[in-house]
């Protein structure tokens, strides 16, 4: 019966993961599973209050029952009363540091001995770029915009930010993020389909581009795939290629 009592209606569970900005609560915290903890401790208060509950991670909720750095009420009171801007969908893409660093595009490995490169850049609105940070952090840098100079995405320093759009599709795990479009115009151009395809003769096969796929491989291993037409040129990275 106390099981039954404490379940959390689901309607409140999605204002509370609103509220949070789509991730844990926690401002410092990119994790986007989320647990409802009540402030207001449940044995006690046995009640569900938007008031006194707030969405965070498994690792946060956890440290907020105990641990040598307990989070407390009065903060987590404080990250409820945050105000978060309707802003591009953000999330962080932690590479865990090493001394070898790469970026894997299709077949080719890209590394550098100064502190930054760029592997391509069409232009402002459309370039692949790298930094090094004290010798063992990996970081990345994107930007693409669609035919029409609308931004679709960016990454800056491994943090990615896509543009809400009823076209754009963003998925993500600890450790990737990919963005896919339609295969239109706006996205990519005929000519460039078709040159691809005498490579890859799936690709957009299904009717979608992957725009952008940011996957941690290694330590200091970064695949990236995407797609970056800009006028009457473009990249394509593949898997392969």
């Amino acid at each position: 019966m106390s099981t039954a009592q404490r379940k959390i209606k689901p309607s409140l569970k999605r204002l509370l993961v609103e509220k949070a900005g789509g991730k844990c609560a926690n401002p410092g915290c990119s994790n986007w599973r989320v647990h409802i903890h009540h402030i207001k401790h449940w044995a006690v208060y046995k009640a569900h209050d938007a008031e006194d509950m707030i969405a965070i991670c498994p690792s946060c909720h956890d440290a907020a029952h105990h641990g040598n750095l307990k989070i407390s009420d009065d903060l987590l009171y404080q990250w409820k009363g945050a105000v978060r801007p309707t802003s591009p969908d953000s999330v962080h893409i932690y590479v865990e540091p090493a001394r070898d660093l790469k970026l894997l595009t299709g077949s080719i490995c890209i590394a550098t001995t100064n502190d930054q490169a760029a592997v391509f850049e069409l232009s402002n609105s459309n370039y692949l770029k790298l930094r090094v940070l004290d010798g063992d952090l990996l970081q990345v840098n994107i930007r693409l915009h669609d035919a029409s100079g609308k931004e679709i995405l960016r990454v800056v320093e491994n943090h990615v930010r896509v543009s809400r759009s009823n076209s754009a599709k963003f998925d993500y795990r600890a450790g990737r993020a990919r963005v896919t479009v339609p295969a239109t115009a706006n996205f990519a151009p005929a000519w460039l389909i078709e040159q691809v395809r005498y490579q890859n003769q799936n690709f957009a096969s299904n009717g979608q581009i992957i725009a952008l796929d940011l996957e941690v491989i290694k330590p200091g291993l970064v695949r990236v795939q995407g797609c970056w037409p800009d006028g009457d040129v473009g990249v394509v990275i593949t898997e392969q290629a």
